[in-house]
């Protein structure tokens, strides 16, 4: 088994590689291995169901560096039965068909079902902040079935301690909501990071909810731009089909300009991308009353990405990345030096209809060395969908490459241009 070291991704930039090349495997699974605590503990887990191999389906990936070893975090949320593990970290052991075990975070009894609403019960995605802080998003759920309310687990990377966790009201959750994806706005990083705010995607009840860390308290905001968009319902995957109206989903953090940020978001059906300040969803008093409030403030740019998309990060530079899903690809785009989204603003960095099958998980992750670097974590959802997943291939990925490598010679680099639509409307 490679060890993960600071020095892994040096191999990643070799000078003179081809695109594809730049983005480099680091893990890949057939299907997901976990560290019981012995053989017996693993056979009672698959003999009780608590553990149905083939099964678990990651999602989501984030890197901590901060430490004297990296660690990759990997979530894997239970939307079906039989997955004991739904926050874990990659250890440095191997299974014998290859599999790396994925250790449980921060314990076995911290994922343990049907002790108490205290533990985590499902998560879709997390953020690792600036300041060393471990953001779980926990759907509550366990398949279609509200076990407990949603709630934000917040943890020190540096201790491995929960240092907060917060219950959403359930008058701001409905029947149907699905909370699968947090964006982390610290706006005090060297001032103890009390203020901060954590935006959350709830994808089938179509709004997003807004989190004050200082204040403990939490709002809802709906807006149109929220919801699927029917024509794009439909994805197609390498030869597979199937249906999925999901609504907001994708959230980026643009850079700090003048004490505010853009939040980037998007619906999983739909090429439409959109923007708000944060200054607008961050107003408390603003929503307090009427959680459509200022409709207006939230802008769709008018042309589309080539195809759906799932997870997105913009760098320090300003540049966004995503997943392009029936491109089987890595796009991007730079708002430095184009003001709209789309169309042909927008570049192709990576194409491999092997590697990049529904990219799930993106983050763009500072190295001890403070290089910016994008991991993807990829999983053949489409097999799984269509009930197809085979535990004799490879179907799940967790890819990286240095952001300055990758978008060397692209739209996306982040040298001066003297291209007249550089100028971004969109405070960036």
């Amino acid at each position: 088994m490679r060890q993960l070291c600071w020095t892994i991704l040096l191999f990643l930039g070799i000078s003179g590689s081809r695109p594809y090349e730049k983005l480099k495997i680091i893990y890949s699974w057939k299907s997901l291995e976990f560290a019981f605590p012995n053989e017996v503990a693993k056979f009672v887990a698959i003999k009780n169901g608590d553990f149905i191999p083939g099964a678990p389906l990651p999602i989501d990936v984030d890197v901590y560096t901060g430490g004297t070893q990296p660690k990759v975090f990997i979530s894997i949320p239970r939307f079906q039965n039989g997955v004991p593990v739904t926050l874990g970290y990659v250890t440095d052991q191997v299974s014998p068909e290859g599999n790396p075990i994925i250790a449980p975070y921060p314990n076995w009894s911290y994922n343990m079902l049907g002790t108490s609403c205290d533990t985590i019960i499902s998560v879709y995605r997390m953020q690792i902040d600036e300041c060393g802080r471990l953001w779980v998003l926990d759907t509550g759920k366990i398949s279609d079935k509200r076990i407990c309310p949603p709630k934000l687990h917040v943890f020190s990377l540096e201790t491995n301690k929960l240092i907060n966790q917060y219950k959403f009201p359930l008058d701001q959750t409905k029947e149907d909501s699905l909370f699968v994806t947090v964006a982390v706005d610290v706006r005090d990083p060297f001032h103890g990071c009390v203020d901060t705010f954590a935006y959350i995607a709830d994808v089938t009840g179509f709004g997003l909810l807004v989190y004050d860390y200082r204040n403990m308290r939490s709002w809802r905001i709906s807006n149109n731009l929220f919801y699927p968009y029917p024509p794009f319902g439909t994805f197609h995957i390498k030869g597979d089909s199937f249906d999925l109206m999901d609504g907001i989903l994708g959230l980026a953090l643009g850079p700090m300009n003048n004490g505010d940020r853009i939040l980037y978001f998007h619906s999983l059906a739909s090429r439409v991308e959109a923007w708000v300040p944060t200054s607008v969803i961050r107003n408390y008093t603003l929503f307090q009353d009427h959680d459509d409030a200022a409709a207006r403030s939230f802008v769709p740019f008018a042309k589309e990405r080539s195809s759906q998309s799932a997870a997105e990060a913009m760098d320090r530079n300003g540049v966004l990345f995503f997943g392009l899903m029936s491109d089987l690809a890595i796009g991007c785009w730079n708002s430095k030096l184009y003001a709209e989204y789309g169309g042909s603003h927008n570049e192709v960095l990576v194409t491999n209809p092997e590697t990049l099958q529904f990219p799930s998980g993106l983050k763009i992750v500072n190295s001890k060395t403070n290089r910016q670097e994008l991991w993807v974590l990829t999983v053949s959802f489409q097999k799984y969908m269509s009930g197809s997943i085979n535990s004799n291939e490879t179907n799940f990925r967790i890819q990286a490459a240095f952001v300055d490598e990758l978008v060397r010679g692209t739209k996306c680099n982040t040298i001066p241009s003297t291209d007249p639509q550089r100028i971004s409307k969109y405070g960036k």
